[in-house]
């Protein structure tokens, strides 16, 4: 199991996060993700087996978001557990 910082653009209200996070478990790969409304950040937990960091970026797109993947020069550690 991994675990992936994933910066989400143009959440809005709420209802944004809710479609994110339900286009995200539709996948068999994804167990576990959380959006902040507020900071508009994911947190997603995956089975690396199934899915990719870069499969998780298609799928948010597919649902018509920008997002990209934090790396650890930007937060100052390991995007991926």
């Amino acid at each position: 199991m991994k675990r992936a910082v994933v910066k989400v653009d143009w959440i809005l209200h709420p209802g944004d996060t809710y479609a994110v996070e339900k286009h995200l478990h539709m996948h068999p790969g994804i167990r576990r993700v959380a959006v902040s409304p507020v900071s508009g950040v994911a947190i997603v937990e995956y089975d690396e087996s199934l899915i990719t960091v870069e499969g998780i970026q298609h799928i948010v797109t597919k649902c018509g978001y920008h997002c990209r993947v934090f790396r650890p020069q930007d937060i100052g550690g390991e995007h991926e557990t």
